[in-house]
Formats: structure tokens, sequence, C-alpha cells
């Protein structure tokens, strides 16, 4: 079997600039996709629940953030 160094000096120098800049690119997005597969991590993942829970109170503060803008608009 071939040494990593091996293989660089036997095919990858070989390359010309642009092709190299390719390889590196595809070997970049495979470990960015292997990183991304193993680091999923379902505790993270928000239900259904959570996301109506969370537009709730996103609402109520806009709801009462509105009214208090308006409130001081009225004043002045």
């Amino acid at each position: 079997m071939n040494t990593l160094h091996q293989i660089y000096q036997e095919q990858v120098i070989k390359l010309t600039v642009t092709e190299r800049l390719q390889l590196a690119r595809m070997i970049m997005d495979d470990l960015a996709d292997s990183a991304i597969a193993r680091s999923i991590d379902d505790s993270d993942v928000w239900t259904a629940e959570d996301l109506r829970d969370a537009s709730r109170a996103a609402l109520r503060y806009t709801i009462r953030s509105s009214s208090k803008e308006l409130n001081d608009s009225e004043a002045e």
C-alpha cells in the first residue's frame, strides 16, 4: 500500500494547480459532510411543541412591544 506521501509524489503533484484545488475542495467537502453526519444530536432538535411555544412567546412579545410603542407615540 502506498503511503500518503507516495500518493502525493506519484499522482497529485502531477496535476495542474486547478486540478489540485478541485481535489482539495472534494476532500474538504467530504470531510465537512462526514463531520455534519457525525455531529447531529437529536437532543438539539426542536419538537413541533417547542416550535409552537417559541412562536407563541415571540407573538406575545411582539404584541406587548407594539402596544407599548403605540402608547408611547400617542402620549407625545
